[in-house]
């Protein structure tokens, strides 16, 4: 299990796993620069919710390419390993920097960008219970969840600009993982041969 999460949010809200599986939980932060996530919930909860932008998303998603390679390098180098599989990550909405996780995941695998972005989008389907409840919750502080829907969806905004910035700057998913992580061609191409398969004509 990789946890993407900061150590605030894994003290408020502890992975509960079974102790007699045989799971290793690897602690993989990736935190923006801007706010820590649990004080960004304390900050929205006060009613100050000027910071949470459709383009303070945008730049949060980039950021987690160009400022956290290594947290990327060290996924794929565990990823590549059988005994590393199945392997499940998350951090604590489930949408961004998972999200981000996913799109490299996916753009490394061959999948398209198009598909990869719609891809993105099924987080909004899958967490539709738990995003009216975060609706409700600030509905009864006095905000608007309007005001906040790209702060607490899975925003294709942020996913589409994050796809373009790859192929912009690095060329490629495979350039950016390769050159800007330091992942090595040979995890990259066993992943694919191991996790992916011809489709019949």
């Amino acid at each position: 299990i990789c946890d993407f999460r900061s150590k605030e949010e894994r003290k408020r809200q502890p992975n509960r796993l079974p102790r007699t599986a045989n799971i290793q939980s690897v602690h993989l932060p990736i935190v923006s620069t801007v706010i820590e996530p649990t004080q960004a919930i304390a900050r929205v909860m006060k009613g100050d919710i000027c910071l949470f932008t459709s383009y303070f998303m945008i730049k949060s998603y980039i950021e987690k390419i160009d400022r956290f390679h290594t947290v990327w390098h060290r996924f794929f180098k565990r990823l590549s390993h059988q005994s590393a599989r199945p392997l499940l990550f998350h951090c604590t909405a489930g949408k961004d920097r998972t999200g981000v996780c996913a799109a490299l995941y996916l753009l490394s695998l061959g999948v398209s960008e198009n598909q990869d972005i719609e891809d993105h989008a099924l987080s909004n389907i899958y967490n539709a219970n738990g995003i009216q409840k975060i609706e409700k919750t600030l509905s009864k502080v006095g905000l608007n969840p309007k005001d906040l829907r790209d702060y607490i969806t899975a925003p294709k905004t942020a996913i589409t600009a994050t796809v373009e910035h790859i192929h912009q700057r690095y060329g490629s998913t495979r350039n950016y993982l390769i050159h800007k992580a330091g992942v090595e061609p040979d995890w990259l191409d066993k992943l694919a041969k191991e996790l992916t398969e011809d489709i019949p004509n």
